[in-house]
């Protein structure tokens, strides 16, 4: 007769280890369970802080909203994953699992001026830790009540008191009991979720045992990105091609007032407000045109849609506004009004504008204007060219402050250019006055380079032989001539000294090209993925205003008239693209501008059309606040881009690498 005992010794011992581990496992699960939960009573603290997990975000949101109904903060704070959530039917995007945490959070009824994002992006429990000590020391927290899962509270506690011992600052813990949405400790490992809050919550506690957890590495790691070189590693730009959404507003200060962007980390200041003029707002000009002046210590900016425009003090060194702020003069002494949108800053004396008069009652005249003593002083008058009631456009002006350059337009001309006039200042002479009729569909606009030695003219129309843009060099008097499918014409970008960057439409990009051989190109980025997806969706502004003539600085913006797939990548950013051919970036902020083009501050007056300082420590940009009502001028600072010194005037330009043609839809 069989026994069990008899059956037990003829069992191979395999066997008997699998039989015997099989009765135990629950058991031993449940232990393995219930040795990570660790229960205390949730103390009183300046702040609640709710851990990043999209697996448990839900359940964190909903325990950390009673524990603010019961009293235990008067704010809660979120840290931000970057992680996407499904497709929401009424926001019609991804959102991110930061913003459905602060949406359920408010569902729950905690006001929305209690709830706190901590700026940058987090990937890890120690990124997060850091991140909060470093926000908790700057807000005057002193005590912090974190909420998060059962099964992550261990792990989570050991890395909170390793990164914040010695901080001052005390850390308390509640976790969610499970059963919402982390299965019972009795049951765990009959489900997926269960053995990756269970059994992956230790293979992290032995990695970061062995690891170890310190808050200055952490912190350290928690600001720069991977392989970032050693020349920027403290301004912790980042310089990847992930896509980074936008996540929800900071609070916005006023004028004067900073925040850091939560996904770069560059500090932002916000230059004006409704004290200094009503919606639709204030902002730049033009990429083209500068907002600083030569020393940093004024800026000039658009004042709405009127003509008007003011002058701001600004302290370069505390990165601070100053008290000062005057409205420029609407008139000029004798005739005229002054056009301020296209008035350029003098590259040598910090109280020097050069201006123009907007209309034909004012003549065709180029003043100097001193802020300072506020007068104007006349330099040339071109009414010897008019023919009628005539009247300049679009000034550029070379970095010596000698060669000038303007559209000329008649009052009765429907709008077109019938001219353009070339100026130097050194020799007081007409260098060119030559009219637009000459080119089938005439030009749109004449640029002169910063040496003084280039003439840009864009012509729209394609020519009888096939040509269309030019490169006039003003003292040979020889043209070179690009035919649109072979020579890809640069689009929205900038000139440098005897260089150009524009957009390459064929492309979907930037290219660089030297203006001694404009045949010859190559691509300086393209908006492509991580994953290879090309994105024709953004449309862009280029600055080249900065001494260092290695990097372009754009401001991108959602084109909200090409209806193709949106990665998101690069969208609405302020960046900087190195012009070695390396595809090197510099990601910089957010600009949280939306265009729709359905209203005056949702239009082009409100895109970021960033201008760059000359020393390459402040970029300012134009910035509606996600369809706020009105539209501001913002500054960021940022650590100068290093000097490549591989992109130099006068040498031959890369060869044109020969790609399949592609041209962006519209």
């Amino acid at each position: 007769m069989l026994t069990i005992r008899s059956f037990w010794h003829r069992t191979p011992r395999v066997w008997r280890f699998a039989i015997l581990f099989a009765v135990a496992w629950p058991l031993l699960a449940w232990l393995a369970a219930e040795a990570l939960i660790v229960n205390a009573d949730p103390a009183h603290a300046d702040a609640l802080l709710v851990l990043a997990g999209s697996s448990a975000f839900m359940e964190r949101t909903h325990q950390a909203a009673q524990l603010f109904k019961d009293g235990r903060a008067p704010k809660l704070i979120l840290t931000n994953d970057n992680q996407e959530s499904g497709w929401s039917a009424e926001l019609q995007t991804n959102p991110l699992y930061v913003q459905r945490a602060a949406s359920e959070l408010k569902l729950f009824g905690v006001p929305e001026e209690r709830i706190e994002i901590v700026p940058e992006v987090v990937s890890s429990t120690r990124e997060e830790a850091a991140r909060v000590r470093e926000y908790a020391t700057t807000t005057g927290l002193h005590s912090i009540l974190v909420v998060t899962s059962a099964y992550q509270v261990r792990r989570a506690r050991w890395t909170f008191n390793q990164i914040f011992a010695g901080s001052g600052v005390s850390v308390s813990f509640s976790s969610v009991p499970p059963g919402d949405q982390m299965p019972q400790p009795l049951t765990w490992w009959l489900h997926i979720r269960g053995w990756r809050m269970v059994a992956g919550e230790y293979v992290k506690l032995v990695y970061y045992f062995i690891r170890g957890v310190r808050f200055t590495e952490t912190a350290h790691a928690a600001t720069t990105v991977a392989e970032t070189p050693a020349s920027e590693t403290m301004s912790a730009i980042k310089n990847d091609r992930r896509v980074y959404r936008k996540p929800p507003l900071p609070p916005l200060p006023r004028a004067g007032g900073k925040f850091i962007d939560p996904v770069f980390g560059s500090e932002i200041m916000r230059a004006t407000d409704a004290s200094d003029g009503p919606a639709p707002g204030l902002g730049t000009y033009y990429s083209h045109w500068p907002t600083f002046n030569c020393n940093n210590t004024k800026m000039l900016i658009r004042k709405g849609e009127t003509g008007e425009a003011i002058i701001k003090d600004f302290d370069p060194v505390s990165f601070s506004l100053g008290k000062g702020r005057i409205t420029l003069p609407t008139a000029f002494p004798v005739n005229g009004n002054p056009n301020w949108e296209s008035s350029i800053w003098s590259n040598t004396d910090p109280n020097i504008i050069y201006t123009f008069p907007i209309y034909y009652d004012g003549g065709m005249k180029l003043y100097s204007y001193n802020i300072s003593s506020k007068v104007f002083r006349l330099i040339k008058d071109f009414q010897s060219l008019s023919g009628g009631k005539d009247y300049l456009k679009q000034m550029y002006m070379s970095a010596d402050d000698d060669v000038f350059c303007w559209l000329q337009h008649r009052a009765d001309s429907n709008g077109e250019p019938i001219a353009y006039i070339v100026y130097q200042r050194s020799t007081d002479r007409v260098l060119y006055h030559n009219p637009a009729s000459v080119y089938a569909g005439g030009i749109n606009e004449v640029h002169v380079d910063k040496s003084g030695k280039w003439l840009h003219i864009v012509i729209p129309t394609k020519q009888a032989d096939g040509t269309g843009t030019r490169f006039l060099n003003l003292r040979t008097g020889e043209y070179q001539a690009l035919k649109p499918e072979v020579d890809h014409p640069p689009g929205h970008g900038d000139l440098g000294t005897e260089i150009i960057v524009g957009g390459d439409n064929y492309l979907a990009g930037l290219s660089f090209r030297n203006l001694n051989n404009v045949h010859s190109y190559y691509q300086v980025v393209s908006f492509k993925t991580d994953q290879g997806v090309v994105d024709w969706t953004n449309d862009f502004h280029g600055s080249m205003l900065a001494n260092n003539e290695d990097w372009i600085t754009i401001g991108t913006y959602d084109d909200p008239d090409i209806k193709l797939p949106d990665s998101g990548l690069f969208e609405d950013e302020i960046l900087q693209v190195a012009l070695d051919g390396s595809q090197r970036i510099r990601r910089i902020c957010h600009t949280r501008c939306a265009i729709d083009n359905r209203t005056i501050t949702t239009g082009y007056g409100a895109a970021p059309k960033p201008t760059i300082s000359k020393d390459g420590r402040f970029i300012a940009f134009t910035s509606n606040w996600e369809k706020s009502g009105r539209y501001d001028l913002f500054i960021v600072r940022i650590e100068p881009a290093p000097v490549l010194r591989t992109v130099r005037p006068g040498q031959p330009s890369k060869p044109a690498t020969q790609r399949q043609r592609r041209v962006r839809p519209v």
